[in-house]
């Protein structure tokens, strides 16, 4: 169950009392440019963010939780999950697995530039807005897959925003095919499941990583770990 769920994760990688929201309020596409232009203007930002997963679309039947960070720091941004670390520099970016010891090299291109951790840019091709409340500064909207015959993970979507500064405070995924959980009897199962993640700001100061502190470039160009992660192995894409 946890590889499928860092899959998810991965993919992904995106409820109180309501009130009636008013006939003014943004159509989800607006909000969401309004997301994306937040955590790209933004210079500097540190995030606490939990993942849970919970068995059945309704319900408090907690079955996995984890807990990452997302920073970023002028043209570097680094998301940590599950012992993966990504890291964008200006002339690269960096994947590590602590549990395959592998780093992937990719230099930045023009596809992969500018790109914040919350990029929302090609969000809506794949969902409708179907319904938008507000609560207090919080906006939520519920979005579903236009076409149900896509592969694609998640069937719905429940993102909550602040609408003070447009950043997102929580976002429910609702998983579109059964995944396997352990019941209270210790047997295996399927169940259809939903995951909810959670952003809070991190006061705490950080260090801004920097692309030496993994890789020397090399007089021709080429990545070379540094002594750190010898254990390590480096997989280049420069010329992918």
């Amino acid at each position: 169950m946890r590889k499928k769920v860092k899959n998810l994760v991965c993919l992904g990688l995106l409820v109180v009392g309501v009130l009636p929201m008013k006939a003014q309020q943004l159509k989800a596409s607006e909000t969401l440019a309004k997301v994306e232009a937040f955590y790209k203007t933004t210079k500097v930002f540190n995030l606490d963010v939990e993942y849970a997963m919970y068995k059945g679309y309704t319900g408090t039947h907690l079955t996995e939780s984890y807990k990452g960070s997302m920073y970023k720091n002028g043209a570097v941004t680094q998301i940590k999950i599950l012992g993966s670390e990504i890291l964008q520099f200006p002339k690269a970016q960096l994947t590590l697995n602590e549990e395959n010891k592998t780093m992937v090299y990719s230099p930045i291109t023009e596809k992969t530039l500018q790109k914040s951790p919350l990029d929302m840019s090609s969000f809506l091709k794949f969902y409708k807005e179907v319904s938008s409340e507000v609560s207090g500064n919080t906006i939520i909207y519920e979005l579903v897959v236009k076409n149900k015959q896509l592969p694609i993970p998640y069937n719905k979507i429940i993102l909550h925003v602040n609408k003070d500064n447009y950043s997102i405070k929580k976002q429910v995924l609702y998983l579109s095919t059964k995944v396997p959980f352990v019941d209270e009897n210790g047997e295996d199962t399927e169940d259809v499941g939903r995951m909810v993640i959670t952003f809070k700001t991190n006061p705490t100061v950080v260090k801004v990583p920097k692309l030496q502190d993994y890789v020397i470039l090399e007089s021709n160009k080429k990545p070379r770990l540094v002594k750190a992660y010898t254990s390590y192995n480096l997989i280049d894409q420069s010329n992918i």
